[in-house]
């Protein structure tokens, strides 16, 4: 499955901020009940690198084409949320992404990041799980690090009901960097990655943001920038080679 291009703004707020976003638009922010009946919900992911951080030195020198391999999970230990495992492959191409991901078990994930072992899917699939494929083989991507976080998602919707953006709210975003298989609602990522107080919020659209909504944001000082879960966990705790020429 590819979702296709769309636009994707990243905004630390502090959780007064939220609070205060969340009440100016109480009408319109409702919420992705796709992720349960109160659009909140955990998500781990596992993220893939070289042994070089190969994926977090292109993001530094902000390389214009560069490629994300992870595994994310979603669903409770108790089952009220299934559990449900995605091979996912986010592409950035200059200022546009797009994210192609494959529903698979999470053995078979597993299977496939650490060793290269590609399981019988469809064509449309398989050209997705294929590209996975190349990136272990021949970029030596392998699991990295794990992130867990608490997510509180929300659709919002114009005047006539329909879907203008799909925001977020991510709360507790914490990693690790041993211990590296996945298990859902893991528990076991101890390193914070925001400062106490803070969230991370996403914005992502088709279009443009509504003009009230950006309004807001810019009139309370609160302005889009580059933020990656992987990359700042990694220069807060990763091991990192020396940045070669």
């Amino acid at each position: 499955m590819e979702i296709a291009a769309r636009f994707e703004l990243k905004y630390l707020l502090t959780l007064a901020e939220r609070d205060a976003l969340l009440a100016r638009f109480a009408d319109r922010l409702l919420p992705d009940t796709l992720g349960g009946p109160t659009g909140r919900y955990p998500v781990v992911s596992l993220y893939c690198d070289a042994a070089d951080r190969k994926c977090y030195w292109d993001a530094w020198r902000g390389v214009p084409s560069r490629r994300k391999l992870r595994l994310r999970l979603y669903g409770t230990k108790d089952g009220s949320l299934p559990a449900v495992t995605f091979l996912e492959i986010k592409h950035r191409d200059g200022s546009e992404g797009a994210k192609r991901r494959v529903l698979l078990p999470l053995e078979q994930a597993l299977a496939l990041i650490n060793d290269g072992e590609v399981p019988v899917a469809r064509p449309a699939e398989a050209r997705i799980l294929e590209e996975a494929r190349q990136l272990v083989v021949d970029e030596a991507f392998r699991p990295a690090c794990v992130i867990r976080y608490d997510r509180h998602a929300y659709r919002f919707v114009g005047t006539d009901g329909a879907e203008q953006l799909r925001i977020t709210f991510d709360h507790s975003i914490r990693s690790r960097f041993d211990g590296l298989k996945p298990l859902p609602e893991d528990d076991r990522c101890t390193l914070p990655v925001l400062a106490d107080g803070q969230c991370l919020m996403e914005v992502k659209g088709v279009t443009s943001a509504p003009y009230d909504f950006a309004a807001y944001l810019s009139g309370c000082g609160i302005f889009p920038r580059s933020f990656s879960k992987y990359s700042e966990s990694v220069r807060q705790y990763g091991a990192t080679p020396a940045l070669s020429a």
